[in-house]
């Protein structure tokens, strides 16, 4: 299915998933969810070979431009900045920490750890907003899978 964009329109599959209560011995009454069904993931070679398909810029000058990219990103991200991506997102780096009484006793040992968050940018929540889903069966599979890429 193609958009006026002359792009083929996605949807993410999902699928029955069923989980039992928490806190109830032997597990209570099965309750069922949607969960999306994972399709394989997309690697870094993949996302390259489909940048320079779409440019002027040859495999191996994508390929050095990402791996840059990615020593870019921690050596900021370590040095306390947030990495802003425009319409992608940010990356910032939080932290945990025990809590004292008086702002004196707090130190670098206090710092139990850090995690890397992501923000995703508003065009890319606004984006995601239009997505479609479609239930997995054999048959959605089959039918998706037949489709051409996106182009």
């Amino acid at each position: 299915m193609f958009n006026h964009l002359n792009f083929k329109v996605m949807s993410i599959l999902y699928k029955a998933i069923g989980r039992t209560q928490p806190g109830v011995a032997g597990g209570g009454q099965i309750k069922y969810y949607a969960g999306i069904k994972r399709e394989r993931e997309v690697s870094l070679r993949e996302m390259v070979r489909e940048i320079s398909s779409r440019s002027t810029v040859t495999t191996a000058d994508a390929m050095a431009v990402i791996e840059n990219f990615l020593e870019l990103i921690p050596k900021f991200l370590r040095n306390g900045r947030t990495v802003n991506l425009s319409q992608l997102g940010s990356f910032r780096v939080n932290i945990s920490s025990k809590g004292y009484d008086t702002p004196d006793e707090v130190g670098n040992y206090s710092i139990k750890r850090n995690k890397i968050s992501f923000l995703p940018s508003a065009e890319m929540r606004e984006n995601m907003g239009t997505v479609r889903y479609t239930k997995y069966t054999e048959l959605s599979s089959t039918l998706l899978s037949n489709e051409p890429d996106e182009e």
